[in-house]
This record gives structure tokens, sequence and C-alpha cells, in this order.
């Protein structure tokens, strides 16, 4: 199996209402559920997650419990020193980049992880680190 990053916007995006993404966003969760895909993430995915949904519902404790299901889908790695040195290099060197996307771009890159799950085309400005489209990921990783 290819390994990959998911980016947080993949499981905003499942959970949203109504948008392009929301539908092959939600396959790629149902996918990583049933153990046909199993992508990896930054355990600062799960703090973001857990902060846009919280923001957008208003409940604390739903948020809590969705983001415990979301670890559960995926390989965690902490977030180290170099991962936030790199971060911050490639935060500063590439305007179109967020911090969080930095980050998870650094966390990816540190550990050999070469593919991103991502809607955010800034992505595709780091260099070593192949964007994925969600409309895409089912096809390309699954087969």
């Amino acid at each position: 199996m290819r390994r990959f990053l998911f980016d947080t916007a993949v499981f905003v995006y499942a959970v949203g209402g109504e948008h392009p993404y929301r539908q092959p966003c939600r396959r790629l969760v149902d996918l990583a559920a049933a153990g046909t895909l199993r992508g990896e993430a930054s355990v600062e995915l799960i703090q973001e997650y857990t902060h846009v949904r919280a923001r957008r519902t208003g409940d604390r404790d739903s948020a809590a419990r969705e983001a415990r299901d979301v670890a559960a889908l995926c390989v965690l790695h902490d977030v180290t020193r170099s991962d936030l040195l790199l971060a911050l290099s490639l935060f500063r060197s590439l305007p179109r980049l967020e911090m969080r996307d930095a980050l998870h771009a650094a966390t990816a890159l540190e550990r050999g992880i070469f593919v991103i799950v991502s809607s955010d085309r800034a992505l595709d400005d780091v260099t070593g680190l192949e964007r994925l489209d969600p409309s895409r990921a089912e096809e390309v990783l699954v087969g």
C-alpha cells in the first residue's frame, strides 16, 4: 500500500455541508474505516480538526468524540523539533503556504512520506511532496 499523509481538510469536508469534495472525502474516510486505506497524519491534524469542528458546531463534546474517531483512522506521528524547524523554513520560503499546512508537509517529508491527500493547492509548491487531490485519491491509492 502506498504511503500518504492525510490533510485535515479531508476529514472536515467529509462531515461538512454540500461541497464538490464532500463525497470523495467521505469515500476516503469510509475506505480508511474499512482498512482499505491506512493514511498517516501528524497529531496536529487531530488538534486542527477538533478546533474547526468545535468552532463550526459549538459542540465541544461532539468535536472531541469525532476527533477520537479520526485519530483511530490514521497512523499518528508526534510533532518533533525537526518537524517544526522544517515547517518554519517552508512557511518562510513559500508565500502561499499556511503554517499549519507547512507543519503537515514537514511531518510527511521528515518521515519519508512523499504524497499528501489535500485540496490545498499551496502544497503543490513544496518540493519533494506530491499533492493528491481528494477527487483522484481513491483511484490512485486503491486502483
